[in-house]
C-alpha cells in the first residue's frame, strides 16, 4: 500500500485572527465576501479521504490573510508584482480597491513561514519512510473572472498542474481517467503545483501535482452552497484515492 503521498489544502479555509481585523479596510459584509469567494470552498471535504488517509498541511486561515500558494520572495512572485497579490494580498479580489493597511505585514510573515515549515517537515518525514514523497495539492476555482485575470481566460471543467521537473506522470493518468468525459485540461488556466521550498528544483525524489475543479461542478451558482453534484464529484475523488491504495 503506498503511503509516500502528502495532501496540502492551502486555500480551504476562511479565518482571519480577530487582532488583525481593524486592518482590513472593505465593510465588514464585503470582506465575508471576499473571503468565501475566492476560498476554496470544501474542498477540506471533497479531499477529506485523502487527508485522512495520507496525512498532510492544511490551513486554516483565509488567503487573504496569507497565501501560501504564493513564493516569499515578493520579487519573484509575477502576482504581487502585476496585481499586489503576492503571499500578503494587498488587493481585494472581486473590486479592484485596497484590501488592508501594510503595517502588520512583518508580523503575519510568521504565519506563512510556519506553514511552509510545516510542510517540509512533513515531506522530510515522507522521504525517510518511504524514499519519496509526491505532494497532491487540492484546489478549486471560481468560474468568475476576477479583475486581474483576462476576461477570455479559459475555465475548463478540471486543471491538473504540475512542473515537468517534479511530475508524477502516473497520477496525472489517474486523475485523467477517472475524470474522463470532462473538459480536463493540464496546466490552463493555472500552471504548476506547490513543491515544498527546501525541495523546488533540488530533489527529484518530490514529486508535486495539483488537482483543480471548478467550482460549478459543484456548487451552486452562488459558489457558496453544495450542489446535487457535489458527493459525485466527491466520489471520483474517492476513486482515485482507492487507485493508489492499490499501487
Amino acid at each position: 500500500m503506498s503511503r509516500h503521498y502528502l495532501i496540502h489544502l492551502p486555500h480551504s479555509g476562511t479565518y482571519i485572527p480577530e487582532e488583525f481585523m481593524d486592518d482590513y479596510l472593505l465593510p465588514k459584509d464585503e470582506l465575508t465576501e471576499n473571503i468565501y469567494e475566492y476560498c476554496d470552498i470544501y474542498t477540506d471535504e471533497l479531499f477529506g479521504s485523502f487527508f485522512d488517509t495520507f496525512g498532510g498541511v492544511k490551513s486554516e486561515y483565509s488567503r487573504l490573510f496569507f497565501d501560501p500558494e504564493r513564493f516569499g520572495d515578493d520579487n519573484q512572485e509575477p502576482m504581487h508584482k502585476k496585481y499586489g497579490l503576492g503571499w500578503f494580498y494587498e488587493n481585494a479580489i472581486l473590486t479592484k480597491k485596497p484590501l488592508r493597511k501594510l503595517y502588520n505585514k512583518n508580523i503575519i510573515r510568521k504565519y506563512f513561514d510556519n506553514h511552509h515549515k510545516e510542510l517540509n517537515q512533513k515531506t522530510e518525514k515522507k522521504l525517510d519512510l518511504y524514499g519519496k514523497c509526491t505532494v497532491i495539492d487540492c484546489h478549486s476555482f471560481s468560474n468568475r473572472r476576477y479583475w486581474f485575470l483576462d476576461e477570455n481566460l479559459y475555465l475548463p471543467d478540471i486543471c491538473i498542474g504540475f512542473e515537468d521537473e517534479h511530475v508524477d506522470k502516473e497520477l496525472v493518468s489517474i486523475i485523467e481517467n477517472e475524470f474522463k468525459g470532462y473538459d480536463v485540461k493540464i496546466n490552463i488556466p493555472y500552471e504548476g503545483s506547490l513543491v515544498p521550498t527546501n525541495y523546488w528544483r533540488k530533489d527529484k525524489r518530490v514529486k508535486s501535482v495539483m488537482i483543480e475543479i471548478n467550482k460549478k461542478l459543484y456548487l451552486e451558482s452562488d459558489n457558496t452552497t453544495k450542489s446535487k453534484s457535489f458527493n459525485l464529484i466527491k466520489e471520483k475523488l474517492e476513486n482515485i484515492l482507492k487507485k493508489l491504495l492499490d499501487k
